[in-house]
């Protein structure tokens, strides 16, 4: 892990051992593998937590943002405006181009192309029923890659609400420019025809990823794991 010990060096210097975000993804980001993260893509970049801590501890050097909801996109221009190194992206990256429906929920950091499902309001006990739906664009991850001209990504980072296997569909070609993802997994159908962890492993195993861990899981009121972060490697031969 020496890259990564590398950039935590860098925080130690700069007085951030005071900053919480800074030393969970720290926690997080030492147990993987000493990639160059130069390049990342945040897929579902919300208010842009997950990019701040790539740059901060992994040193990400060019940031690629997609974020489906218009409000949030905003907020992410706003927020890194003049910032060279962080492009964003107002879409949903799904299986084909096009317009799409976003279901604007309740608890907005569940909104989704699909449908929210009782059994998510059931298993995490809040109300996340759909308020509204928004036109929004939507793009395969294979045009995303090509219109971006990103040709080599360390990592792929998906919290996409449910919509992960469209992504997987639509990425044929970008997938296998990527070394690593960390996506979201769901171990119910909290999202109506959503992707569940067995799928999603199977569907990455067949593009040449190996899971290596498990990170930030969370169990439902059942007590049984809802879902969990996945991180993935790609594994050459």
């Amino acid at each position: 892990m020496k890259q990564v010990r590398h950039h935590w060096s860098t925080l130690r210097r700069a007085g951030l051992l005071g900053d919480k975000p800074a030393r969970q993804a720290f926690r997080l980001f030492r147990t993987w593998p000493a990639l160059d993260y130069d390049t990342v893509v945040d897929l579902g970049a919300h208010k842009g937590e997950f990019t701040d801590a790539a740059r901060r501890v992994l040193g990400a050097r060019r940031l690629v943002l997609i974020e489906a909801d218009p409000e949030l996109a905003e907020g992410l221009r706003a927020r890194y405006a003049g910032d060279e190194s962080i492009e964003v992206v107002q879409a949903a990256v799904t299986d084909r181009s096009g317009p799409v429906q976003l279901r604007i929920n309740a608890h907005r950091d569940s909104s989704s192309i699909l449908p929210i499902t009782a059994e998510a309001e059931k298993q995490f006990r809040m109300d996340m029923h759909e308020v509204r739906q928004v036109e929004v664009p939507g793009v395969t991850l294979d045009e995303l890659f090509e219109r971006y001209g990103l040709d080599r990504v360390a990592l792929l980072k998906s919290d996409i609400q449910g919509a992960e296997r469209a992504m997987i569909l639509g990425g044929t070609e970008a997938l296998q420019r990527v070394q690593s993802i960390y996506i979201e997994v769901n171990f119910g159908e909290f999202y109506e025809g959503c992707a569940q962890f067995r799928e999603l492993d199977e569907m990455l195993g067949e593009r040449g990823f190996k899971l290596r861990s498990f990170h930030e899981e969370r169990l439902g009121s059942d007590g049984g794991l809802a879902y969990a972060n996945a991180f993935y490697l790609r594994v050459e031969g």
